[in-house]
């Protein structure tokens, strides 16, 4: 179904994995059609690339000529345009499991993880790219470095994030599996963190060549049974490790060194140590292709940080960022990367919880996440089209704030109120970020807006 000439359509087309796949899927050659409810950048961009997209869905969108349908994770059974593909005995087909046919026809990169997956994938592409080797990749973000997430180039590799959330990883095997770290997470998937880390295993295991970030303990634990694994990590007996690491802002510098022997000082316009560690990721498994290690390593210069991960959206007297980190450990790491980068500013975080089940299992560990905050403003938890559990809401949250840090903390309930107490409550030299999965961006994206054309003065009047 995924041969040249084929007919698929996709359905949730507009999301960033989808359309990045149907994206590939059309330079290869595939006639692609597909569907969501809103239209957006990515179903536009798709449109003028010549896929037929329609809003909203329709049994009739599914056509009996069709070779297959993909389907999003987000997706059910019953939906009518699924529905309608089993009548006509169409194959209806998971991204992750039409990926991992993609992948079959290339020599391939795999990245997996519970955090950093997005932002390593991304370094991976970059630095094959800049040192001339024309790879295709798939990345869960938007990456501007690159002229988007998705690309079908002549070169040997393909770079592919790989997404655990659905199970479906264990049906991708890439010539090189790259594993970042091992949390909790996707519970309405996996049974325990145990379960996720069997999936993590059998994928690592269909692979021919292993890179497994050994900071993380559990995967520490788990390289025991890779033993021709490539090893990395920070200050650790590692095959790659980073020493004497330095931060000055939007840049981190660090000594490489392979098997104990100094390799080179790496220059990464990224911040924070938590990208040190995606950075040993990306340039281990760029080795593994047979590009020299130092090579690799000037390829990380050209590398820009992806849509929503540490994103600058102002810095005018007040530096405002939006975030992607919606679980306790990348938050944590975030606010880490400011205190180091940042010395002596003032903390603001912004925090919309994602997700029901997530803040059910995962709400009493968000307030140790918050403690290199000054102050944490928490929103009203985004759905994610969840039905919401009763008990369960971001109050849980604020009271785990509360509980384990020294932070102030205010609940916020609306997108308007979060902007109007923002506008009175920041100062010169504040450091503004957004954190979540959802929607929280507007917020710090409007707040940005208003710094940038000088609307307000800087005022002291709120306290939380």
């Amino acid at each position: 179904m995924i041969e040249r000439g084929s007919r698929v359509h996709f359905v949730g087309v507009g999301g960033i994995g989808m359309s990045g796949l149907a994206s590939v899927l059309l330079s290869h050659g595939v006639h692609v059609t597909g569907s969501d409810l809103c239209a957006n950048r990515e179903t536009d961009v798709l449109r003028q690339s010549g896929a037929r997209i329609h809003r909203g869905h329709s049994a009739g969108y599914v056509s009996r000529n069709l070779d297959g349908v993909i389907v999003s994770s987000a997706i059910a059974a019953d939906h009518e345009e699924v529905l309608a593909a089993r009548r006509h005995r169409i194959p209806v087909v998971p991204r992750l499991r039409a990926m991992a046919r993609l992948l079959q026809k290339h020599r391939s990169i795999g990245v997996a993880g519970t955090h950093g997956k997005t932002t390593t994938t991304a370094m991976i592409a970059t630095i094959l790219k800049d040192r001339g080797e024309k790879p295709s990749y798939l990345i869960g973000a938007d990456c501007p470095a690159l002229g988007g997430n998705a690309c079908l180039d002549s070169g040997n590799w393909f770079v592919a994030e790989v997404d655990e959330s659905d199970g479906l990883l264990v049906e991708v095997q890439p010539e090189i599996a790259v594993l970042t770290n091992i949390g909790k997470d996707h519970l309405q998937t996996y049974h325990d963190l145990e379960h996720i880390e069997r999936a993590f295993t059998q994928y690592l295991s269909q692979s021919a060549r292993q890179v497994l970030c050994i900071d993380d303990d559990r995967v520490a634990n788990l390289a025991q049974a890779f033993q021709t694994a490539t090893t990395v990590g920070i200050d650790v007996a590692a095959d790659l490790e980073a020493r004497h690491l330095a931060y000055d802002q939007w840049t981190t510098t660090f000594d490489l060194y392979e098997n104990g022997t100094l390799v080179d000082r790496v220059v990464l316009p990224a911040p924070g140590k938590h990208n040190v560690r995606n950075a040993l990721c990306a340039l281990a498994a760029v080795q593994l292709t047979g590009m020299p290690l130092a090579e690799a390593a000037c390829g990380l210069s050209a590398f820009q940080l992806p849509h929503r991960r540490f994103e600058l959206l102002e810095e005018n007297g007040v530096t405002v960022v939006d975030d992607y980190a919606h679980l306790p450990e990348e938050i944590e790491a975030s606010l880490q990367a400011i205190r180091t980068g940042w010395p002596g500013r003032r903390i603001i975080a912004v925090f919309q919880p994602h997700r029901y089940s997530r803040t059910k299992a995962l709400g009493d560990e968000f307030g140790v996440a918050f403690t290199d905050a000054d102050t944490v403003l928490v929103n009203p938890i985004y759905s994610a089209c969840e039905l919401e559990i009763p008990g369960i809401s971001s109050i849980h949250v604020l009271d785990a704030i509360r509980r384990d840090t020294q932070c102030a903390v205010r609940m916020i309930e609306t997108k308007d109120e979060t902007v109007r107490f923002l506008a009175d409550y920041i100062e010169p030299e504040d450091f503004l970020i957004s954190f979540g999965a959802g929607a929280v961006w507007q917020d710090t994206e409007r707040l940005a807006r208003l710094l940038e054309e000088g609307h307000f003065l800087y005022r002291v009047s709120c306290s939380i």
